[in-house]
């Protein structure tokens, strides 16, 4: 098969994590990266050891029929407009989190998605993280049985006076679960199910001004089997960055990468520990873009639909979406499912209907 040529619209340090992972896939080659800002495309390029492009106009890299497949890393307001181009000129597209700062802007992506028929991949990263992934292995295989709760926790306060002050803007990073906690919210849909409800309530910053919404953020959860949760927000706290996951069931119960079901593990009297790497660890497995970026290609080869494509991870956008309305009414409770029906779903494919199940 002939490589797969990738344009890149970005060039910081996302971006550069996306450049590294095609480098090192045989089967692709970076075509070019396009920056607002002249010349730091090539400076990252030329940092990587990468000879590309550097498509000076955003026209210049969808005009490039080396391009193959997209990867969005500009900022989410201008993520639809580009997103939907790309799928519109037949590109295969790495979607960046979040898909969207509106729901609308999601129901743009994904109606262009569903028309063309490319194949996307939404970079909820930690999917793809170690801890994450034996987790659901172990979900699968029942060992915790039927969900009886459920927690997904993203806290990481940063320091929001760092060089992109646009992650403390509403204009640039929208809300605290948009910024950072859609990571959480989608790691409890992936792992615990469908969410029929949400009541949220919120705070401002303590620590620093320089926020324009609430940086703390919790919601209660409802899922569609019945169960409760919550997941919450928090990026203004004195507290390293951590990153949790419980989910407690009628066998048995998981924390993060501790595990207690009698029912399966009949020997053991409290919880057993798998050794692993944490979603919160500075190790490069936190944030494994190059297990994302194979396992795309796969689905490219394959033609066949990624688990974490457009076409689910639409759901883990209306819960945030959903999450954010019910913390401006003050904890109002709010439908998921309401909020996810901005999105026509005659227009979402089959999976089965392009080359076969969707590839996990």
């Amino acid at each position: 098969m002939a490589s797969l040529g990738v344009g890149i619209l970005g060039a910081g340090w996302v971006a550069g994590e996306y450049v590294k992972a095609f480098r090192d896939l045989p089967q692709t080659e970076v075509a070019g990266l396009y920056s607002r800002t002249p010349g730091r495309a090539s400076e990252l390029l030329q940092a990587l050891g990468v000879e590309a492009r550097e498509y000076f106009q955003e026209e210049e890299l969808f005009d490039d029929p080396a391009v193959d497949i997209v990867v969005s890393c500009t900022p989410p307001e201008v993520r639809p407009r580009h997103v939907v181009r790309a799928a519109e000129t037949g590109r295969h597209v790495v979607i960046e989190k979040p898909v969207s700062l509106s729901m609308a802007g999601v129901e743009k992506i994904r109606q262009a998605v569903a028309s063309s028929g490319v194949k996307t991949v939404t970079s909820f990263v930690l999917r793809w993280n170690p801890m994450i992934e034996t987790i659901r292995r172990l979900v699968d295989d029942g060992i915790i049985g039927e969900l009886i709760y459920a927690e997904a926790d993203y806290w990481n306060p940063g320091n929001p006076a760092r060089p992109q002050p646009w992650w403390v803007t509403k204009s640039g990073a929208g809300s605290a679960f948009l910024e950072g906690g859609c990571h959480a919210a989608d790691a409890i849909r992936y792992l615990a199910g469908e969410v029929a409800e949400v009541s949220a309530v919120s705070c401002p910053a303590k620590r620093s001004e320089l926020y324009e919404y609430d940086p703390i953020v919790v919601a209660s959860l409802t899922f569609e089997n019945g169960a409760v949760g919550k997941t919450s927000t928090v990026l203004d706290a004195e507290t390293p960055y951590t990153f949790n996951i419980r989910l407690f069931g009628t066998d048995g119960t998981i924390q993060n990468n501790r595990v207690f079901s009698p029912k399966h593990y009949p020997g053991a009297l409290d919880y057993w520990e798998f050794p692993t790497i944490l979603p919160d660890t500075s190790d490069v497995a936190h944030h494994p873009f190059s297990r994302e970026i194979s396992h795309f290609v796969e689905c490219i080869t394959a033609d066949v639909e990624s688990h974490a494509s457009i076409h689910d991870t639409y759901k883990s956008m209306a819960l945030v979406f959903a999450i954010d309305e019910s913390a401006a009414s003050g904890g109002r409770p709010i439908s998921v499912a309401e909020v996810g029906e901005v999105v026509d779903r005659a227009t979402a494919p089959d999976p089965a209907a392009r080359g076969g199940a969707t590839l996990s």
